[in-house]
């Protein structure tokens, strides 16, 4: 071999080195944990492959199952020539498989050609987390700070990583010198560790002494209420972090803001006390003059809604730009209400004989002249009808739903919105302007659109070539442009999207389209052509799924919807992944491909799976007033077997009784999106005032389905058995009945546009139940029941929400009778309906027993003002009515109250008292009576 051949070979592979070394040291930068990767291969590029050998380090019971998957990994066969690229190829598909922690590639030359040998080292798994010591933090905050999760591989740098992690957020909570180790636990069975964090938190900074420098328009104990390191001090092993202290400090800047102190600087200062434990704390505070703040000549708007336009409550007034923006913020509002020229100009003017430095900032306002549209005329049009353009403009004569108001702006974007139009109808080459005549008092204003239509072109032809002509046929319906209809520029992409999304499902994932239109001398025809490159065609290979430690394979590939083997679609690759996240089992849900950004023939999916932790228990004590002292629990497991099917039971036991229920959920019923659940449940229920109880054990099946963001149907059966029974013993025709066997099926439809489950300021709840009651044994159960529920809420201004809601209820007998059980009647009262009754004795008869009635009728309005500090006052108006009752005692008419509480907003919702008062008192009634609640009435 001739000297300048071996340097030749030589650089030749040095040059093959580094490519396979490249993808492993920028995925080891890229990814979390990256396997080491080793390589050495023949001198000869022509060689072909006799043998590829797989080694596992690994427990033998598991070699096998590596062994497999690293074949399905490894795209060269026997018979192959070895070159880099797919070398490459292999190595990188081992690496996104996230299952080996070390690769190693090496060769053995035999008489048959090269003997390629893969020695892999499996990764180490998490199968769980146990956190000890963690309190007062919740293992969530935990979990939060560390980047491994269940599921995850790891390395011991990995476990370091996690090691200060915690410990950061552990000082952060005002801890000195917390102490977290984390130790594995090696499972036998195979590869997968739990890791156990010990927290030992230590001793924690406590809040020594507490100054204000340089206060004096806010009292000392006010300013230490607003901190919450002062609050937490009050409290047995309260923590002070410098964390807290900084958040104090913003909290403070922000409350003298709201008490006019604009100009208010505020930093605090804290040192360590000889103890080592207590910080004492200096705020020094440069509060500035206080302002007040007045409107003169405002007539159009109220001085509350100019109130709105401030930024000086909230941002200050540094180097005057809070009151610089404020009258910015003013103008506007004038301008969109039809003031052209509104004139504001600041005074500000010191208030005598104040304790305090004290200046009035009076914005003075001259509004000038509200111009108000009197005419809109449209001029030039002869294609488009001037109603069709019309309902474009925004800019009108006042009307019933428009005050008229003439706005420039406003106006642009109409001649915009028409333009829009007429270039959708394809005039290419139209003109539209508007003109406007102001009367001499500029009081009205008369708008003309003047348009120039232009010619109108058409779509003569369309053309696509490069696909076959059944292709073509196919995708022509979905295109914008049609033949006879406008000619759109702006349309041609939108049609290339189309049809390269068309093309790319049918396996072509990287097709490129091309557009080009001929247009006539008189532009009145365009005949399109639509050029498009299929490029290779991609199918789809393996798809290799990780982290699944407990969940079955087969549940994640039924979502994926796509099958290895045929034609590629990203489209099924994206909605794969969005079933995925969209299961409450998973923690989170990663894609990676291989093979796509080359343009192979063939793309493997990686799916990477955190599972979120499947058991779970909750416990709940409390008082309300329509149960009483209260007592739950409940156990699950989200991810039944690993088959995504949720089973729960739980149990409930209060002052008016208890009751035992299990559910089985299917989120994924026979394949499709609808959830199903079977339960069953025994009840014992004397509810407050009753004189009758009931006995109730049975099953339910239902149906639901969501559909988009805010609807959902369902369809329940219920089987039940009921026994009614007597409170005082005493056995009666009306309160003591035989076992009744019911038959219950309900279809439902609720609409959900709430902002916020726990504590909703805007939106609408509604929904709509029809129960249809068949007895097995007495006609008195054939009944059906319809019950509608309407809520909406309002914030009009910031910290005030009103809440509204009105509910009706009916139940009509069917099957010859008329009679309906008393256990089956509505009854109004209460924390639940009307407020300031006793629970169901908003209709009583002369024994003072509750009486109830075969309609109901509720209706409330709510103010909710927050007082901040997480408090919440409410104010509220309440009306009822329980009608058409079985006998004549009791009243049709409706009762109402009035009243007012006080909430305590917590993260799982509000806990309050609340008083209501009678409006309607009957003789020998209460003027009214207290609730305790958790969570809204509505």
């Amino acid at each position: 071999m001739h000297q300048a051949e071996k340097v030749n070979r030589i650089v030749f592979w040095v040059i093959t080195l580094a490519i396979l070394l490249a993808p492993a040291i920028g995925l080891s930068a890229a990814q979390k944990v990256a396997p080491a990767t080793n390589a050495a291969m023949p001198d000869s590029t022509d060689q072909k492959i006799s043998d590829i050998q797989v080694k596992i380090n690994a427990p033998s019971n598991r070699q096998a199952f590596y062994e497999d998957l690293a074949r399905r990994l490894i795209v060269l066969q026997p018979g192959d020539t070895i070159t880099p690229d797919a070398i490459d190829a292999s190595l990188d598909a081992i690496r996104l498989s996230h299952r080996f922690s070390a690769i190693h590639v090496d060769s053995q030359t035999t008489s048959q050609g090269e003997r390629l040998v893969y020695t892999l080292t499996p990764y180490k798994y998490i199968k769980d987390i146990r956190i000890q010591g963690n309190y007062p933090l919740f293992e969530s905050d935990i979990l939060n700070q560390m980047t491994l999760y269940p599921g995850d591989p790891y390395t011991e740098k990995d476990l370091s990583e996690q090691t200060k992690a915690i410990v950061k957020r552990y000082k952060r909570e005002g801890y000195i010198a917390p102490y977290v180790s984390i130790q594995t636990q090696p499972r036998e069975k195979d590869e997968n560790t739990v890791l156990v964090v010990d927290i030992q938190k230590g001793a924690h900074y406590r809040l020594g002494t507490l100054t204000f420098d340089g206060r004096q328009g806010i009292s000392a104990t006010m300013l230490k209420l607003h901190m919450r390191i002062w609050r937490a001090s009050l409290l047995p092993g309260g923590r002070f972090s410098k964390y807290r202290l900084d958040k104090d400090t913003d909290n403070l800047l922000k409350y003298y803001r709201e008490k006019g102190f604009f100009d208010a600087e505020l930093t605090a200062q804290k040192s360590l006390a000889n103890d080592g434990r207590h910080v004492d704390v200096i705020v020094k505070i440069k509060e500035g003059p206080r302002y007040t703040v007045s409107f003169l000549g405002n007539k159009r708007f109220w001085d509350l809604t100019l109130k709105k336009d401030l930024v000086l409550y909230s941002n200050g007034n540094r180097r005057q730009l809070g009151i610089r923006k404020s009258v910015k913020n003013i103008k506007q509002r004038y301008r969109e209400a039809g003031f052209l020229e509104p004139h504001i100009k600041v005074e500000k003017n010191q208030v005598p004989d104040t304790q305090l430095e004290t200046y009035e900032l009076q914005f003075v306002i001259q509004e000038g002249a509200e111009t108000k549209v009197e005419t809109v005329d449209i001029a030039g049009n002869q294609r488009i009808e001037e109603e069709k353009i019309k309902k474009q403009l925004l800019t009108r004569p006042p009307n019933l739903f428009h005050d008229g108001a003439y706005v420039p702006e406003t106006l642009e974007e109409d001649v915009y919105a028409v333009t829009t139009l007429y270039m959708q109808q394809g005039f290419q080459e139209r003109d539209v302007n508007s003109t406007v005549n102001l009367s001499q008092d500029k009081t009205q204003a008369n708008v003309t659109l003047n348009i120039e239509e232009g010619p109108q072109t058409l779509v003569g032809s369309i053309v696509i070539t490069g696909l076959t002509a059944d292709s073509s046929a196919k995708i022509k319906p979905a295109l914008a442009h049609q033949t006879g209809q406008p000619f759109r520029q702006s349309a041609l992409d939108a049609d290339k999207e189309t049809i390269s999304s068309l093309v790319s499902e049918e396996g072509y994932p990287h097709v490129a389209v091309e557009a080009s239109a001929a247009v006539n001398t008189g532009r009145t025809q365009a005949d399109i052509e639509y050029h498009v490159d299929p490029g290779p065609r991609v199918t789809l290979g393996d798809i290799f799924i990780s982290g699944n430690l407990r969940t079955a394979e087969h549940v994640i590939r039924r979502e994926l919807e796509v099958q290895p083997g045929t034609p590629l679609s990203l489209r099924s690759l994206h909605d794969g992944q969005r079933n995925l996240r969209d299961l409450a089992i998973f923690h989170d849900v990663s894609y990676r491909t291989i093979g796509l950004k080359e343009k192979a023939e063939t793309v493997y999916q990686f799916v990477d799976i955190e599972e979120a932790k499947p058991y779970y228990t909750q416990i709940g004590l409390g008082y309300e007033s329509d149960s009483g002292f209260y007592g739950r629990a409940k156990i699950g497991d989200h991810n039944l077997f690993g088959l995504n099917k949720d089973l729960w039971a739980g149990g409930e036991i209060s002052e008016t009784g208890f009751r035992l229920e299990t559910r089985l959920t299917e989120p994924r019923f026979i394949g499709t999106h609808i959830t199903a659940s079977i339960g069953a449940f025994h009840e014992e229920l004397t509810e407050f005032n009753q004189p009758f109880g009931t006995r109730t054990t049975g099953g339910t099946l239902s149906f639901g389905k969501e559909w988009g963001d805010h609807w959902t149907t369902a369809l329940s059966f219920r089987l039940e058995k009921r026994d009614q029974f007597s409170v005082d013993g005493q056995s009666t025709d009306e309160t003591e009945e035989d076992t009744r066997t019911i038959v219950v099926t309900t279809p439902y439809i609720r609409y959900d546009s709430r902002d916020s489950f726990v504590r909703p300021t805007r939106g609408v709840l509604s929904s709509l139940s029809i129960d249809i009651s068949k007895g097995i044994q007495r006609q008195v159960d054939n009944f059906v029941r319809y019950q509608l529920d309407t809520r909406y809420y309002l914030t009009p201004i910031e910290r005030i929400t009103f809440a509204s809601l009105a509910r009706f209820g009916q139940v009509i007998s069917y099957g010859g009778t008329n009679e309906v059980p008393d256990d089956q009647l509505f009854y109004l009262g209460g924390i639940q309906d009307v407020r300031g009754y006793k629970e169901n004795l908003l209709c009583y008869d002369a024994n003072g027993d509750p009486v109830g009635g075969k309609r109901a009728v509720v209706g409330s309005l709510e103010a909710r003002i927050d007082l901040g500090m997480n408090f919440e006052l409410t104010t509220f108006f309440d009306m009822g009515s329980v009608q058409n009752t079985p006998s004549e005692d009791g009243s049709n008419g409706f009762r109402s109250s009035v009243g007012m509480g006080l909430r305590y907003i917590t993260p799982i919702g509000p806990m309050g008292l609340l008083y209501g008062h009678k409006l309607d008192r009957e003789e020998n009634e209460s003027a009214g009576r207290f609730h305790l609640s958790i969570g809204y009435s509505f």
